[in-house]
């Protein structure tokens, strides 16, 4: 069952690569808003157990029941993870200004760089986001821990000659199911569609 999970989830992002990992901005700036997305099931997501930025372990399991984004960024990034972090504080204000979604959608940002993203770090960049722990948490824990987790949403890092971390900037949509219904990459993440994407999945 494993396997066919990882088979059915790397199928999953090869076509994601293909279609959406270009970096074509100018493509992704011209793309329309779709007000009836398709969201087929992709195939379940992977679990996991981790730490929030208040050392409580937050696990996907107990999410069942919520549409749940995930993505995947880590605090000293200089590049695409401080525009993915204001489109995530963009999608959780659209959420909680909601009253059918409040409290049915959870925003999850796991960090990549658990060796410099302590608690405190994850805290502090949270908070500059204006993230609302009960709808957006900052999640870490140990590399031990962290790092099948990382290789179960095959998220890899590359460092770079300046320091920083080369890695996947993708965000995961997840049902009340568990079940991973999009995989966006950062060119095509934009809050206005992945907010029509969830109302889709909280009918």
């Amino acid at each position: 069952m494993r396997r066919s999970v990882a088979l059915a989830l790397t199928l999953a992002l090869s076509i994601a690569a293909s279609a959406h990992e270009k970096d074509d901005r100018a493509a992704a700036k011209s793309l329309a808003i779709s007000a009836r997305p398709h969201l087929n099931v992709i195939a379940p997501a992977p679990g996991f157990a981790l730490r929030d930025s208040g050392g409580a372990l937050v696990r996907l399991s107990d999410l069942r029941g919520k549409v749940v984004v995930v993505a995947f960024i880590y605090t000293s990034c200089t590049t695409v993870c401080p525009i993915l972090g204001q489109q995530m504080a963009s999608l959780q204000k659209r959420v909680n200004d909601d009253p059918l979604l409040r409290g049915r959608v959870m925003l999850l940002s796991v960090t990549v760089d658990p060796a410099r993203d302590d608690a405190a770090v994850l805290a502090s960049y949270a908070a500059k986001l204006g993230a609302d722990p009960a709808t957006w948490k900052f999640l870490r824990d140990s590399p031990e821990a962290l790092t099948p987790v990382l290789g179960a949403y095959h998220e890899w890092t590359r460092t770079m000659p300046d320091g920083d971390l080369d890695h996947p900037a993708r965000v995961y949509l997840i049902d009340a199911d568990g079940q991973i219904r999009e995989i966006y990459s950062l060119a095509f993440f934009d809050p206005r569609q992945a907010l029509i994407d969830i109302r889709s999945l909280a009918k």
